[in-house]
This record gives C-alpha cells, sequence and structure tokens, in this order.
C-alpha cells in the first residue's frame, strides 16, 4: 500500500529542490539541487519529499 502512495507523490514537483521561475520571459522549472531543467512530473533517485508529503506518506498506513 505505502508503494503505491510513493508512486502516486513520487515527482519533481513534490521534491524540496523542485524549483519553477521565469528566464527569458518564459516559465521554467529546474531541480535546484542538479541544476538540470526538469518537469514536474520527472522522476529522479534523489526525490527528497517536500515537508507536507513526508506528512502525508507518514501518516497514511
Amino acid at each position: 500500500m505505502k508503494e503505491d502512495r510513493l508512486n502516486k507523490y513520487h515527482c519533481c514537483a513534490t521534491c524540496i529542490h523542485f524549483l519553477a521561475g521565469k528566464e527569458d520571459g518564459q516559465v521554467v522549472t529546474k531541480c535546484k539541487r542538479l541544476g538540470y531543467y526538469t518537469k514536474s512530473n520527472y522522476q529522479f533517485n534523489c526525490w527528497e519529499p517536500k515537508p507536507r508529503i513526508r506528512q502525508i506518506l507518514e501518516n497514511k498506513n
């Protein structure tokens, strides 16, 4: 059951390192840890969930 929730929430948009901002008038999303451009639905092994997401994962056993 926990694995299903992890798969549901594991993406760049729920990571503490995910940044969204503007560059040259365009909205860009970036990983501040890796320095790469990314998309909100991408998944990487370095994922560190935001506190709100961590709480959801821990509370729903």
